[in-house]
């Protein structure tokens, strides 16, 4: 099993209409320290987050329990001007876990609902000794020398967005989740997926986008971060061995 959560800011759009109309720097600064603090909150207990639309973010958080979600949520929010609400969902995939985190805290009112402050919604967590993730990280060989240096700073991120949107529609039709996480490079919840599986599909997607090639590092773990520092151990590993193809390398705890 896998547990993930979803953490909302509470009546955002309601609450971003106070600032007047000079306040989009402020609502990014905000954004950037709110993923900050909880990325650091939830790291610290072995979780791992993922931003999804800036106003919300996506982590997971196996053995992680109800309390330590309160205890997360009350240092966050005493740094900041807004509540987030969270919704804990527990699944065999990740899919399957962040539907039921969503639906969870959806039924404690909607994102800009007055009524809705600092709730946490669940029906259960799991134990550590309970949990299992697994972890991809992907990585695209080649791109300062192949867009980078050679074409503009929007033409590249264009290509690795484009390469971003494939990866999401594909892995979520095997209920996987994949986040773009900086630069050129992707994380991915795959519990469920074989490694033969999950070289099918990048090998699909890396031929869609023409001459990108990628490198995946896969680990597994009971814990998301431990698991993600096994697939970043894997795919280290591939940079120093192998640039030329898709490559994976996997890893147990």
């Amino acid at each position: 099993m896998i547990q993930v959560t979803l953490i909302q800011i509470d009546n955002y759009g309601p609450w971003t209409n106070t600032l007047g109309d000079d306040r989009e720097h402020k609502l990014q600064t905000l954004q950037a320290d709110l993923y900050s603090a909880a990325q650091r909150n939830f790291a610290e207990r072995d979780g791992l987050v993922f931003f999804n639309r800036f106003d919300e973010m996506l982590a997971v958080t196996n053995g992680i329990d109800v309390e330590e979600h309160r205890r997360i949520r009350h240092a966050i929010v005493e740094q900041f001007p807004v509540t987030v609400s969270m919704g804990i969902g527990v699944g065999g995939t990740p899919f399957e876990a962040q539907s039921m985190a969503s639906r969870l805290l959806q039924r404690e009112g909607g994102a800009q609902s007055e009524n809705r402050k600092g709730a946490i919604a669940f029906e259960r967590t799991i134990r550590l000794s309970e949990s299992y993730a697994q972890v991809m990280h992907i990585d695209v060989n080649e791109i300062t020398e192949m867009f980078t240096n050679r074409v503009s700073a929007y033409e590249t991120s264009l290509g690795v967005m484009s390469l971003y949107v494939d990866l999401m529609k594909g892995f979520r039709d095997h209920d996987a989740l994949v986040f773009f996480i900086g630069g050129d490079n992707f994380m991915g919840l795959t519990n469920g997926i074989t490694t033969k599986e999950i070289e099918s599909l990048l090998l699909r997607y890396q031929s869609v986008n023409g001459n990108m090639s990628l490198k995946c590092g896969i680990g597994t773990a009971r814990s998301a971060r431990k698991a993600a520092e096994l697939a970043t151990m894997n795919l280290d590993l591939i940079r120093r061995t192998d640039r030329s193809k898709l490559v994976l390398a996997s890893a147990q705890p």
